[in-house]
């Protein structure tokens, strides 16, 4: 799992948003902000409606299939926390849009540097998590690949199995019986 390079950089980004950025300024990213956000939960809810894919599960190996699925209800769980993380983040940025720059001006200077810091920090886990399930689906994407290609390599390994075996059959069925060869003779004789 990326979690721990997620972490990282989410907690490095929230300490370089508390010390050197103003809340006051980041009033003026929040419109564009909630814009982000916004299409990340409607690209994961687009997501979220694609579902399984749609394959003949019956030709593909069994142990590779439940893979397959278990990849698809795992990055599926992941696109229902990527949903509340950035409603969370929504909300927040709503609520300090609503309380404006200037009322927050007025907040002490460490409540304002943990503000920023926060809205540094879950901005980038926003963009951090949506980045693992784009590498997840890819991951996904991979592994029906494998899964599709050696059904159909197997499907025509089989028929190729058939059509020999149909052809040795009728080879049989001719009662082709081996023929005396005599040994060759000199040109003179």
């Amino acid at each position: 799992m990326a979690r721990a390079p997620t972490i990282v950089v989410t907690l490095i980004v929230a300490g370089l948003f508390a010390w050197a950025v103003p809340l006051v300024r980041l009033f003026g990213a929040f419109q564009p902000l909630i814009v982000a956000l916004s299409i990340m939960v409607a690209a994961v809810f687009v997501r979220l409606n694609r579902g399984m894919p749609t394959l003949e599960w019956k030709s593909l190996d069994p142990d590779k299939r439940k893979d397959l699925t278990a990849s698809i209800v795992s990055v599926t769980t992941e696109y229902g926390w990527i949903i509340g993380i950035n409603a969370a983040a929504l909300v927040g940025l709503v609520t300090l849009s609503v309380i404006g720059a200037e009322d927050a001006a007025l907040w002490p200077e460490d409540a304002r540097r943990t503000v920023a810091g926060v809205v540094g920090g879950v901005v980038t886990l926003c963009a951090a998590r949506m980045a693992y399930v784009v590498w997840r689906d890819i991951d996904i994407v991979r592994l029906q690949k494998r899964l599709i290609d050696g059904a159909a390599s197997k499907e025509s390994e089989e028929r190729e199995l058939a059509l020999a075996d149909e052809k040795v059959a009728r080879i049989r069925g001719a009662n082709v019986r081996p023929v005396e060869v005599k040994p060759p003779k000199a040109w003179g004789e």
